[in-house]
């Protein structure tokens, strides 16, 4: 069974989440978004074996937790398509929201020719999905009907586009190509805002059904 940690963290709200296989104890952290010592100290509260980060992209508010935590765990994978690489070096974007930039680890695994990921005894499949970012990605657990989906579709509204990378076009494709064929029941856990299901978007979205 997989179990599930939602935490809203940082100057604006960014979803971070504890995922984790009950089963093994294993667990990830997708989306570190800030507060390192929270989301680790939520880790050991529950007896888990933290794995690995895994990040949606590289937007600064998605990844601001993870030098404390690798400087903690500092063997700890770091999963992240390639297309986010530039912006992963630059600390996210930081600097154009008048925010310090940090310095972040290396990367040590890359998502680009990947599909699948496991986590104990628990598959995700590894969807490429830009338009928010360039290296956008989302994980898909076929099993929980689970989409860790980052910024690419919100409660009643989408990603922007307008960043550095970002495509309108590109982000409706990606909504189209990959999310909306999952089932209705799916669960989207968003990088903010509340989670919704794959259903709810597909009938009430201005964005998918205007």
């Amino acid at each position: 069974m997989l179990k599930i940690e939602k935490h809203s963290l940082g100057p604006i709200g960014t979803n971070a989440y504890i995922v984790a296989d009950d089963e093994t104890k294993d667990c990830v952290i997708i989306d570190p978004s800030d507060n390192p010592r929270l989301l680790l100290d939520r880790v050991a509260a529950n007896g888990w074996n933290l794995q690995a980060l895994w990040l949606t992209h590289a937007h600064w508010d998605h990844i601001m937790a993870v030098p404390g935590i690798i400087g903690k765990h500092e063997a700890l994978p770091i999963y992240l398509h390639s297309g986010d690489t530039q912006l992963y070096n630059v600390g996210g974007g930081a600097a154009m929201f008048g925010l310090p930039v940090q310095e972040f680890p290396p990367i040590t695994n890359w998502l680009d020719d990947v599909t699948e990921l496991t986590l104990g005894n628990q598959t995700f499949k590894v969807m490429f999905v830009p338009g928010h970012a360039q290296g956008h990605v989302a994980f898909y657990h076929a099993e929980s009907n689970s989409l860790f989906g980052g910024d690419v579709l919100f409660q009643m509204s989408i990603g922007r586009t307008d960043l550095p990378g970002g495509s309108f076009p590109q982000l409706m494709e990606s909504i189209q190509t990959h999310f909306m064929p999952l089932p209705d029941d799916t669960d989207v856990y968003s990088g903010h805002g509340p989670n919704t299901t794959i259903g709810a978007e597909r009938r009430m979205n201005p964005f998918i059904n205007g």
